[in-house]
């Protein structure tokens, strides 16, 4: 138990998660306390019912593709909503493609959650229970919410895997067709070389939309002095890297057509804001 309430705890959203979790479980452990398993109940089935709300808000989840109306009022059911908490907008054929297994987490939770609502409610056959029976439901209970947020996760990192070499090419698009304003400024001619991705990660899904973070290395040519310079050997070339952030999105329904990308490059290096250690740009200078 120990051990999956600090895994548990890790992958939690906020302060207020993470303080509901520890309450449960000093009432967990208080073994005098008559009412251990209740209070524990109480507050696991609040933190899951928090998780849900806070991943899986009711206009974002009826915003999907895939929802369906499944109650009189029309709110997400707990199912849409844990279904919504790990794939978001994606439909259910995009995360299969993936190989992202979320075929039995919807029926545990659903299992968990039933059991926390029984030991919740104070009742003659709840109050005493037997010590084995309920180390097994509290460790299953942490067990199946922490599977949740590895699933979640591993949703995560499926996308990022299958869009890395399309990233890779995306990011040297971007930059090759336009030549940023940081980068021109710094010489009559510039020019993007190459592009190394050092990073890149999901950041969010919605019901529409997957923006990816991504950030590296760019490569430039820099060059000084104009074609009739260059052609009687008065021009100069600097060949260097910077380093870019770049954000992008795609729909959920073509996770790899990229759109609306916004990226900087850090000059800053340029100019001697780096430390005094930076290399000497001037050793990069060829002349023509």
């Amino acid at each position: 138990m120990e051990r999956l309430s600090e895994f548990l705890n890790a992958m939690l959203l906020d302060e207020f998660s993470r303080e509901v979790l520890k309450g449960s479980l000093m009432a967990y452990k208080a073994l005098d306390n008559p009412l251990r398993l209740s209070q524990f109940s109480t507050g696991i089935r609040e933190l899951i019912g928090h998780t849900l709300s806070t991943l899986a808000a009711d206009d974002e989840v009826k915003a999907s593709s895939w929802f369906v109306v499944e109650t009189p009022d029309g709110r997400p059911t707990r199912r849409q909503r844990v279904k919504f908490g790990i794939q978001v907008g994606m439909t259910d054929a995009a995360v299969a493609a993936l190989q992202v297994d979320t075929a039995e987490i919807d029926v545990a939770i659903r299992k968990v959650g039933d059991g926390l609502s029984k030991y919740t409610h104070v009742r003659p056959d709840t109050l005493k229970v037997d010590a084995d029976e309920a180390e097994a439901f509290a460790c299953e209970a942490v067990a199946t919410f922490l599977e949740f947020f590895e699933i979640l996760v591993d949703c995560r990192m499926s996308i990022r895997r299958a869009v890395e070499d399309s990233v890779d090419e995306h990011a040297l698009e971007v930059f090759t067709q336009d030549v940023y304003n940081e980068i021109d400024i710094l010489s009559t001619r510039s020019s993007v070389d190459a592009v190394r991705i050092e990073k890149s990660e999901v950041v969010a899904i919605g019901p529409a939309f997957i923006t990816y973070a991504v950030s590296g290395q760019i490569y430039v040519d820099l060059s000084y002095g104009s074609k009739s310079d260059f052609r009687n050997d008065m021009g100069a070339e600097i060949s260097t890297d910077f380093p870019f952030s770049m954000t992008t999105t795609a729909p959920v329904g073509n996770i790899s057509q990229f759109e609306n990308a916004s990226a900087r490059i850090d000059t800053s290096s340029w100019y001697g804001e780096d430390d005094d250690d930076g290399e000497d740009l001037f050793l990069k200078i060829t002349d023509y």
